[in-house]
């Protein structure tokens, strides 16, 4: 019976010590791999963000402006000059303007005087006046953008309306049409860029034809 009981016991520890040595292995494999995770680990540091907003140009509440523009006048049978002129807006309302523009060019001589080498008008007669009160009407509104930083209110105006004509010795009413592309750089200043068709009849040598006469300016205008 002791004897017995001894082969029991060295039976036990025989199997009992392998079986520790895995038991321990096992338990230590998932500290050794969250360890690992642990080591592996990266921080990452995001710089602040920093969102600069484009500034706007403000509107100010003020209905009229008065301005001066430089631009070219194509007389037509004639050539392209440099034009100058004044302009006055009254602002009806946010959709509606009234202008009036007087502008002035002194015209060189035409294609035809220097093939014909003589003069169809005289010094006094080259000078190319218009008077204008256009009706205006805002067709769209938008931004212009100059740079990443600042933006300004724009605006696009229709303008149609009469024009009285002084050009080659003859006075005449003709119509005026025209587009502008307004810009509010602050709340007392604005620029525009202008183009129109001054449509007038003139007699000339001696037929009576109605001529059309582009401009195109650009203005700037002060609100108050």
């Amino acid at each position: 019976m002791n004897f017995c009981s001894e082969i029991m016991d060295t039976m036990r520890y025989t199997v009992s010590f392998p079986t520790c040595l895995v038991a321990l292995g096992l338990s230590a494999l998932p500290l050794n791999g969250h360890a690992q995770e642990q080591d592996s680990r990266v921080e990452v540091v995001k710089p602040p963000e920093r969102t600069e907003r484009a500034q706007r140009a403000a509107i100010d509440s003020e209905n009229f402006e008065v301005g001066a523009y430089l631009g070219a006048l194509s007389v037509e049978d004639f050539s392209t000059q440099l034009s100058a002129g004044l302009t006055l807006n009254y602002h009806i309302s946010s959709r509606f303007m009234v202008q009036a523009h007087y502008a002035q060019s002194d015209v060189e001589r035409a294609t035809f005087e220097e093939v014909s080498g003589g003069n169809f008008l005289s010094a006094s007669d080259r000078s190319f006046e218009h008077l204008s009160v256009l009706a205006g009407y805002r067709l769209a509104e938008g931004r212009s953008f100059f740079g990443g930083k600042r933006k300004f209110n724009s605006y696009i105006y229709v303008l149609a309306g009469p024009s009285q004509v002084s050009f080659a010795g003859e006075d005449n009413t003709g119509l005026a049409l025209g587009l502008s592309y307004k810009t509010v750089l602050t709340d007392w200043a604005t620029l525009n860029l202008d183009v129109r068709d001054i449509v007038v009849d003139r007699s000339f040598l001696g037929d009576d034809k109605t001529t059309h006469n582009t401009e195109l300016a650009v203005g700037l205008n002060l609100l108050f």
